[in-house]
Order: C-alpha cells, then structure tokens, then sequence
C-alpha cells in the first residue's frame, strides 16, 4: 500500500511500537521522571523551551529533545489529557507534530490528523515504497530509540520532501509502546530543487540558509563553472539576491552578481571604509572557528537608494584542496513585518490589516518580483489565506485563486451582487488608499461559500497603482 493524499496525515507515518523490555521502559521513565522534578520549580527545564512556534524546529539535537519532553508528559498526565494537549499550539506547529502507536502497529494518535486510534499502519510505506513502520519498530525495539529518515508530506508546502523523525519508548495500556515527532530539514540536497530553493524566494533567515547551502551542493556537483550559473541563472540571481564567492584564506572575491566590479579584488581590512563593518574579514574571522554564520552590517538598499540593514548568511567548504565561503544576504523587513505570522496562521483583522500592509511594501521594495513569493512562500500563502494582486483594469498580476472576469470590465460580482472589482477599486483610489470590503467567495478549502473579509492597500508598481489585498474566511477568524 502506498500513501496518498498530500496534506493528510492520516497514519501513514506507519507508527509503531517497542515489542519488549517493559522493566528497562519503567526504569528509564521514571529516571526521566526524576530528573525532570529536581529541577527548581521556578527554573525553566528543557521541556519548557518547546513553546513558542515548532516550524523553527530544524535541528536533530532539537527534534530529540522534543520528543523526550513528550514522552515526560505522558508519564506526568496520562495519554488521555496528553492526547488533548498535543493537539495545542503548545505542541503542534506546521510540519511538527506527534505520534504514537504500538509494537503491533496500531496507532495510539497523531495530532492533527483524522484519525482513528488503533487503525493498523504497520504496512504503509513512504513516498518511495520504503517501510518506515518496520524502521520505527527495528530502532525502538534494538536501540531503545532513534532517528527514522524517510520521505513524506509536508503539510507546510505540500511537497514530498526528506524527513527525520525521532522515537523512544513509552508504555500505553500496560503495553510497550512509542511516541515521536519529525522535522523537515532545509540542508539536504533533496531539498535544492529550484521549487524549494531560488533567489526570488529568500524573505527569512531560514530561507536564506536553505539558498546558500543549496548553492554550496551546486557548487560541489560543478565546480567553480557553477560561478557562471550564479552570475547569470535567475534561480541564483534575482534583483537583490545574489551569491558572493570568496577566496577564505586571500579573501579574494570570486563571485558577486550585484557588484561585479569587485571580482578579483582582495577584501581584506583596507577594502572599507573606516567606520564601516568589515563584512569579509569578520566572515573570515567567524570562520575560523564556525562552520558557518552571519554578519550584520549596513548598505544601500536599490529599491529605496538609501542605507538598509542587512544580513548576510555565509558557510565555508573545502573544494579540490582549497578553503572558500558563499554566502548570500537579505535586507531586514520593517519591525512591524519581523514576525508576522505565516498566512496558514492569521485569524485576527489586525493580523491581517499589517499582513497586506507588509505585502505592499514588498511590493514597493521588490516590484513583480515579490510575486513569485507571494505565490510560493509559506510566509504569504497558507491554508485558505493568499495574496491577491489587480492593476486598474481589473486584471490579476497575482493569485492563485482567480475568479471573476479577466476581460478588464471590472465587472466581478459576488453571490450577493456586491460588485466586488469596483469596491476594491474604490478603497485604494480614496484618500486613506486602503481599507476594508466584505463580500462572500467560495472557501478555497472546505469548498463552501461564505463571507470573506479581505484589506486592500493600493502601492505603485511601474508607475501604476496596483491594489495588494488578502482576506480571511469567516470560518478563520477568531470570535
């Protein structure tokens, strides 16, 4: 049997359990009980640093942890309040979730997903007919715990990608059972295809992390002829992303798209000007010791011609003999668009009020370009929330949704006769040139219609006014 259906995590995990040694289990959770109550109540254990957003969850080190604060739960409460409680926020993010399920393949539970405890998943296998069951059940059973690498959804991006998945031991009814949780990691060339990685779709420092260490696998594949894919391929180059290529011992530039004119000069101390941070003797300092890391510094943003704070993310490799770093940077979002919540995550109107209002200024920053990210990033697209974008003709530039009449009459009207083309034209076109419209639109989700509210913010684009818009379901806001 194969899995199907992207997006559904129905216990094709293939969730197993530990088949004996139920005096070492007893033993080990109560070491972990243990340890856990002697640390002072008023001190923050590790099982406290879970809370807060999961999806940053990327290491194994991390995912580890993670799961053996679970296990300490359900020895604390029980599994029925456990179950409960795995289903919060607390414990379920994105693509990080928990599971569980018996030496005989029987699931106990997986947060987040309809389904029904004690359906057997010991035969389901991963998206390459891999049995990951019989892996969770080979490492519980001989190692006591582990990691599983397999391939599956991920209900983030929708896309088949590796996963690593961490188990250990527990009881359930008296019986040896395990529970786990996975991530999917962002440093695998598995995870480079141009769809997952490319310069139009840098916004965060995990995406800028994911750029640069898939230009690093390019570069072991190909050599130093992959800096002519870098200078000229738009997946590596794309406006105000681009890749930097250094000499670590000279610091001779090697690469640099968006200032060519210092390929082949040395960047050493002297290359800056005083009071200036010295980005590639920092970076050659740093890497001394790191295998990686950032540098924080100032330089002109092109987009608005002015001073922008900037990061750049840098790694260094050994090829045929030779240190180098590649690095790439990203300039700093307005404070109020840092830690926006991802699209799949808004439910408020003020959320979505400063989300459209930070799309617009991508807009402003970036041009048709941010498109590409309003369209594929998970930070703009998710769940049953997207961007829209219209011209004044009523034509779409961006959607992933389109409905109504791409002739340009601006004639689209919903079920309740609201001319919804003309409403939008009107908001970005008033004195305050944004605002707020109401109309009903068939939920992209659920595939029932219902009343959706969206905020619209009118930005120029090429010398035309543009509405950038998004809105939510009444089905997602909070009450």
């Amino acid at each position: 049997m194969t899995a199907t259906g992207a997006g559904r995590r129905t216990g094709r995990e293939g969730l197993i359990a530990y088949g004996n040694a139920r005096q070492f289990l007893f033993i080990a959770a109560l070491l972990l009980l243990l340890t856990l109550l002697a640390a002072p109540v008023a001190a923050q254990t590790p099982c406290d640093s879970h809370a807060g957003r999961l999806a940053d969850l990327h290491s194994r080190e991390q995912l580890k942890r993670f799961v053996q604060c679970t296990a300490a739960h359900v020895a604390t409460v029980g599994w029925e309040q456990a179950a409960q409680d795995f289903e919060t926020s607390d414990w379920r993010d994105g693509p990080v979730y928990i599971f569980a399920g018996t030496a005989a393949g029987k699931i106990i539970l997986v947060a987040g997903a309809d389904v029904e405890p004690g359906t057997d998943a010991l035969d389901r296998v991963d998206a390459d007919g891999a049995h990951v069951s019989h892996q969770h059940l080979r490492v519980s059973r001989d190692f006591g715990a582990g990691y599983v690498y397999y391939r599956f959804n991920n209900p983030v991006t929708g896309e088949t990608e590796p996963k690593v998945t961490w188990i250990t031991p527990v009881e359930h009814e008296g019986e040896a059972a395990y529970i786990g949780a996975g991530y999917y990691p962002t440093d695998t060339h598995a995870t480079c295809l141009p769809d997952l990685a490319r310069a139009s779709l840098v916004y965060t420092e995990r995406d800028v992390e994911r750029f640069v260490t898939c230009a690093e696998h390019h570069l072991r594949q190909h050599g130093l002829q992959a800096i002519h894919d870098f200078n000229t391929d738009p997946r590596w180059n794309a406006g105000r992303t681009y890749l930097f290529l250094f000499d670590l011992q000279s610091l001779r530039m090697l690469a640099n798209p968006g200032q060519p004119h210092l390929v082949g000069t040395i960047r050493n101390a002297a290359a800056y000007a005083a009071g200036r941070v010295q980005g590639a003797p920092e970076t050659q300092r740093i890497l001394g010791s790191h295998d990686d890391g950032y540098v924080y510094y100032t330089f002109r943003n092109p987009a608005t011609e002015e001073e922008g704070r900037k990061i750049a993310y840098f790694r260094r490799f050994l090829l045929e003999g030779r240190f180098y770093h590649i690095g790439s940077g990203l300039y700093v979002p307005a404070d109020e668009c840092r830690d926006l919540p991802l699209a799949r995550d808004l439910d408020t109107r003020d959320q979505l009020q400063q989300f459209v209002r930070c799309a617009a200024q991508l807009v402003e920053e970036r041009g048709a370009p941010a498109f590409d990210r309003f369209l594929n990033h998970p930070q703009w697209i998710g769940g049953a929330t997207y961007l829209f974008v219209l011209d004044q003709n009523c034509r779409y530039l961006a959607t992933p949704n389109p409905v109504g009449a791409q002739t340009g009459a601006c004639d689209f009207e919903d079920a309740e006769g609201t001319p919804v083309d003309q409403e939008i034209r009107a908001r970005v076109t008033s004195e305050d040139g944004e605002g707020w419209l109401r109309y009903v639109l068939q939920n992209p989700l659920s595939g029932e219609v219902e009343g959706k509210e969206s905020y619209v913010v009118g930005v120029m684009l090429n010398g035309e006014l543009i509405s950038v818009a998004a809105g939510l379901y009444e089905s997602q806001m909070q009450s």
